[in-house]
């Protein structure tokens, strides 16, 4: 029988916890900053750090208890594996032509040699029944969108898909941040992964890091922010930003509110505080939104050829950047999120990949909802049966599988499959009892002020 330890109640013992969960991995090349270093990637270890099976080893079980998710690779295995044209010629070379154990760590078939140890069973996995290969499909960027109430898990979902395509793409991994107006950043949901994080922070405004016990008696203290994540990196532009980027790193990246460098590669205004003029007068009487900066990140990973390896960027409260009301004013905000649509084929080609999570699907505006692909209903949400909005595409679900789940369970769907999936609570796992948030002593000013 476990025993629930108690609630800590002293600085000393957070700052322990504090200590335990942030610990950093220090021996992968990601953490030496030597791509071309002999040692393995982060993705190879951090399902050990949850205490959880490879994705091919998840899978297998999924087959042999029959589960969707093993049937219908289109719904889950085609979204997490990332493809180019060379990887569905050999799998389909290959089809019918290996014997899968997932007893045994090395593939069974010479050619998958090439592949990382976890993506090349992963490989083996679907080449062990060529149906599976021809459910398997997709070419360079995919998609996943998550819609659910508070709670359903949205979060831990997005963190296990971080570990498995870390682990089967050596995918680079974008935590897309945001800041509200008074500089503070509360929604620190990628502690869990601070072993092996990466924080790439705007240059020049200032930082810490605040933390909030929960007991009531403990009063409030700081550390530094290289306290809370392995690594932290400044930049000064989207360019400079661009070129310290690391293949299978996972970042946490705060946006610039100064917007430096946006408009260098983005055909949009972009408005910073210094250009704001008085109430009354001509010109622009507030900033462009701090999150605004993620439309000329996109436009730079497309089209700058700077950074080139396959890039996954996770959009949480996705609706506050894709809004369905943004406006046509002059920050251009509903031009950004239009062209945002137009250049998701362009996006797929370069290896760009989203994550999107919203509590419904109304909250992510009809443009970009035309081109994604895959949805996940979260447990206690109904899917959208019959019914569609603007630019929504057709639920293939005929019942309501999901509003009676537990959290950590959901359906994912692409017409015409959908499969249950499942996956841990991997914040769970990281105890602190305490609230931590990051502080940006200067956002408030470079924001143009409350």
């Amino acid at each position: 029988m476990s025993v629930i330890k108690q609630q800590a109640s002293s600085e000393a013992e957070i700052r322990e916890q504090l200590r335990k969960i942030t610990e950093p991995w220090e021996k992968s090349r990601q953490a030496l900053g030597d791509i071309t270093a002999q040692n393995h990637d982060d993705g190879e270890v951090i399902h050990k750090h949850f205490s959880v099976p490879p994705l091919h080893k998840y899978l297998a079980k999924a087959d042999r208890a029959g589960a969707p998710v093993a049937q219908f690779p289109r719904a889950f295995v085609d979204n997490i594996l990332y493809t180019d044209s060379r990887d569905l010629e050999l799998m389909r070379q290959l089809a019918g032509e290996v014997d899968y154990d997932f007893r045994d760590p090395n593939p069974s078939h010479e050619a998958l040699e090439r592949y990382g140890r976890y993506r090349a069973k992963l490989i083996e996995w679907v080449c062990d029944d060529p149906r599976r290969v021809s459910e398997v499909r997709s070419e360079g960027g995919t998609d996943m969108f998550m819609h659910g109430e508070p709670g359903g898990g949205k979060t831990t979902l997005a963190l296990s898909n971080a570990m498995w395509r870390m682990q089967v793409n050596n995918e680079t991994f974008i935590w897309a941040e945001s800041v509200d107006e008074s500089g503070t950043n509360e929604r620190t949901e990628w502690l869990a992964f601070a072993p092996y994080a990466t924080l790439a922070i705007p240059e020049g405004l200032g930082t810490s890091v605040r933390v909030v016990p929960r007991d009531t008696t403990v009063g409030s203290f700081t550390v530094d922010v290289e306290e809370i994540a392995r690594d932290v990196i400044y930049y000064d532009s989207i360019h400079d930003l661009m070129t310290q980027l690391m293949p299978g790193q996972f970042y946490v990246v705060f946006p610039d509110p100064l917007h430096r460098g946006c408009e260098d590669v983005s055909k949009f205004n972009y408005i910073n505080f210094e250009q704001v003029t008085p109430r009354n007068e001509d010109g622009p009487d507030e900033p462009t939104d701090a999150d605004q900066w993620w439309f000329a990140f996109v436009a730079h990973r497309i089209s700058g050829d700077v950074y080139t390896h396959p890039t996954f960027i996770n959009l949480d409260e996705a609706g506050n950047l894709l809004d369905p009301d943004a406006a046509k004013d002059v920050h251009q905000h509903y031009q950004k999120v239009k062209w945002f649509r137009d250049k998701y084929a362009d996006a797929r080609k370069k290896g760009v990949s989203f994550g999107y999570q919203a509590h419904a699907l109304s909250e992510i505006n009809k443009f970009p909802r035309q081109k994604i692909r895959w949805r996940v209903t979260m447990s206690g949400n109904a899917p959208p049966i019959g019914r569609k909005l603007p630019g929504d595409r057709e639920c293939p679900m005929t019942a309501d599988l999901t509003s009676s789940m537990d959290a950590g369970q959901a359906v994912i769907w692409k017409s015409p499959h959908f499969a249950e999936i499942k996956w841990p609570n991997m914040k769970g796992q990281a105890r602190l009892d305490a609230e931590v948030s990051i502080d940006f002593e200067r956002w408030q000013d470079a924001a143009g002020g409350a």
